[in-house]
């Protein structure tokens, strides 16, 4: 536990804690999907790198339970998690997380249709998430709130992805997913009514809770540095030229299945 508390606390400031993200000799594979798209690592890692969907009023509600996670038929096996099972493991303390099938792009952003939906749980959509980062209480999971609100302010762009690092004590899954389980997750989304955007380096730790998420705000030009592939930001954000980062996480707040940000009201289903 110390010494990831001491990752987190220095990270922004040293790189040297962790590997890049994208060390194979190959491009990433690109799959279009039709409501988001993924950067699939086929040589080494065996599992997305990174992520992109875009977002207007949440117009769709389908039940999302009782999906299957299913392979994606039109890539190799290669490029995802070489099984369907699940991240179960006895090998954790139960109070620090066990692991979720995490998804890179949430289920409940792609509800508009049964075809984005059924896209969504594909198991090239997941990776192996720490539970309580990624579920009620993590940052991770707050800031599928925080886009579920603003995005019926305005529109949004989202990307995110991993860094893989070096950290072999949660690699659990080497073995019976082919694939390792990430450090580090990051997450940039962008309001295009305010040309602002939000950014975060995420642990993938069961301490990364969304009371701290200000804690792991990171300024582009310091993302840039720490993630070796970045998928097709504008060039206007890019830049920074009319662009504002945010300086803390876009409020939101929860009441049940009611969600409010700038004065609005939304339903999280």
């Amino acid at each position: 536990m110390k010494k990831y508390l001491l990752l987190t606390s220095v990270f922004f400031f040293s790189l040297q804690s962790h590997t890049l993200v994208f060390s194979q000799t190959k491009e990433p594979l690109k799959k279009e999907h039709k409501g988001f798209t993924l950067w699939l690592d086929c040589e080494t890692q065996h599992g997305a790198l990174a992520f992109y969907y875009a977002l207007g009023k949440d117009r769709g509600n389908l039940d999302l339970k009782s999906r299957p996670y299913r392979f994606d038929p039109k890539i190799p096996t290669s490029c995802q998690p070489q099984t369907w099972r699940s991240y179960n493991t006895t090998t954790v303390n139960p109070s620090e997380g066990t692991w979720d099938r995490g998804q890179l792009v949430p289920s409940n952003h792609m509800d508009a249709n049964r075809s984005t939906l059924k896209e969504s749980y594909y198991l090239s959509n997941t990776l192996p998430l720490n539970s309580i980062f990624n579920q009620p209480g993590g940052a991770w999971y707050k800031t599928v709130l925080i886009t579920e609100c603003y995005r019926d302010i305005t529109r949004l762009k989202i990307w995110g992805g991993v860094i893989w690092g070096k950290n072999e004590d949660n690699d659990f899954f080497t073995v019976t997913h082919g694939i390792k389980t990430p450090d580090f997750l990051w997450k940039l989304i962008y309001r295009e009514d305010k040309k602002e955007y939000v950014a975060w380096i995420f642990p993938n730790h069961w301490s990364t809770k969304d009371t701290k998420m200000d804690d792991y705000l990171i300024a582009l030009d310091k993302l840039k540095a720490a993630v070796d592939f970045i998928p097709e930001l504008p060039a206007a954000i890019l830049s920074g030229k009319g662009v504002t980062v945010s300086s803390a996480s876009w409020p939101v707040e929860q009441s049940e299945k009611t969600l409010s940000c700038e004065g609005r009201s939304t339903s999280i289903d």
